[in-house]
């Protein structure tokens, strides 16, 4: 732009438009929740998060819990709770395959690089833990021995358990079925399985301590403590591994469910989008058939944008609809014949859009001049049967990346929990079977 050209001033607002916008808040004063980043953790990460939502120094928050710690181990307790509270820290964002081989469990989690200066603050901590405890046990509060030995036990198993579970792949909780995805992650490597083992040694040892120093007591009430503190020391182990497969499942159900929400979408552009693109290429010395195509297909996509119908209540109206469309737009005459009806449900508009697409590859590619439409609804099965007598073609030479057959139709109609059958050869027609279960 040349100094003689006239710039664009600010754009102005009127008085009754400012006033009338609401005012957006500076800032949101909901805060974040806690998370455990296991790219900077000792252990397991929540002095490392607890100090990056208070925004306080790590340092600081570590040396409360290793005080804490020496008091009777209601630090390390507090540390345990947290850890369990707390879930793991979502990682950035890196390159796409570096990401692709985290989701899929190839490349492990992040873990803490620690440095020499690392190992001796750690050092310093446990001095002074160890000072503070010493000092503590020397003191008229000295807490007795087996309750402590018993305690530290406990924490002991339950961190390498836990630790473990931080770390464990989540690549068979996306691949097996069953019981499998959730004792697979504790076979992935010996490491884990001896750390496991040398957790459940601990907590039992730490069992065997609290019962055998308890005094007082029958052989039946004894025996009924050593069986529930058993359990509960089972469940403690186990409760981290089920959260992380809880998590890892509800993630893997999510990515399907998008995955879902892009093919049906991938479809609907398909049927309706590019179809009405290569009607105008064909019409483009038309202007008044291309703007009608456009304004058709404008009115469709708002239609399928903002969650409206199909314009019918049941099977049969809607399509009556779509084949009075197919008519329309590819001057093909397409008979209906349907016995029983049903209403047009989100599985059964579905199958409908897959029995569009079907009619507009018959129409298009068959070289028919008619195309039959049988729709049969029983109390079990809705059938849906689109059959021409054209050309016909091979099944097996489709392209996997064409969306009209298997996108649209098949996968189309397998997602709604119905299965589409083909049955079609050179020479001799196609016939299309959709089939959906009530």
């Amino acid at each position: 732009m040349s100094a003689g050209e006239d710039r664009p001033g600010p754009v102005q607002v009127p008085p009754d438009v400012a006033a009338a916008a609401p005012a957006l808040p500076a800032e949101s004063s909901v805060q974040p929740r806690s998370t455990r980043p296991l790219g900077e953790a000792w252990i397991g990460g929540v002095c490392a998060g607890l100090a990056e939502h208070l925004g306080w120094s790590v340092l600081v928050v570590r040396v409360i819990f290793v005080i804490a710690a020496a008091l009777g181990l209601a630090g390390v307790a507090l540390y345990l709770a947290l850890w369990l509270v707390m879930p793991q820290q979502a990682g950035q964002r890196s390159a796409p395959g570096l990401e692709a081989g985290a989701r899929t469990g190839l490349r492990p989690g992040a873990a803490a690089t620690l440095t020499p200066v690392d190992y001796g603050v750690a050092s310093a901590l446990v001095l002074l833990g160890g000072g503070l405890f010493w000092l503590l046990q020397s003191s008229a509060w000295a807490l007795p021995a087996a309750p402590l030995l018993a305690g530290a036990l406990a924490a002991a198993g339950l961190g390498m358990i836990w630790w473990q579970a931080d770390r464990a792949s989540t690549r068979e909780l996306r691949r097996g079925s069953g019981w499998r995805r959730v004792i697979a992650p504790l076979l992935v490597h010996w490491t884990t399985v001896v750390a496991v083992v040398l957790g459940l040694a601990a907590l039992a040892a730490a069992v065997t301590v609290v019962v055998t120093t308890v005094d007082g007591i029958g052989e039946l009430p004894r025996m009924l403590l050593l069986l529930a503190l058993a359990v509960a020391a089972l469940a403690l182990a186990a409760l981290p591994w089920f959260l992380r497969v809880r998590r890892a499942l509800a993630r893997a159900r999510d990515d399907a469910l998008v995955a879902d929400a892009r093919a049906d979408m991938a479809a609907h552009l398909h049927d309706s989008v590019l179809q009405t693109l290569a009607l105008i290429q064909r019409q483009a010395s038309d202007p008044k058939a291309v703007t009608a195509l456009a304004r058709r297909q404008e009115r469709e996509l708002r239609q399928w944008l903002y969650g409206e119908s199909l314009g019918s209540a049941t099977l049969a109206e809607a399509l009556s609809g779509e084949i009075i469309d197919v008519e329309d737009r590819h001057g093909v005459d397409v008979e209906l014949v349907s016995v029983g009806d049903c209403e047009l449900t989100p599985e059964v508009t579905a199958l409908v859009r897959a029995a569009r697409e079907a009619m507009v590859n018959a129409a298009k590619h068959s070289g028919a001049d008619r195309i039959d439409v049988y729709a049969e609804v029983d109390p079990e099965l809705v059938s849906v049967y689109v059959r021409d007598r054209g050309n016909g073609f091979d099944l097996a030479a489709v392209e996997e990346d064409r969306m009209g057959v298997r996108g649209s139709i098949v996968e189309r109609v397998k997602r709604a929990g119905g299965r589409a059958i083909i049955r079609t050869a050179p020479g001799e027609g196609t016939e299309v079977r959709l089939e959906l279960p009530r």
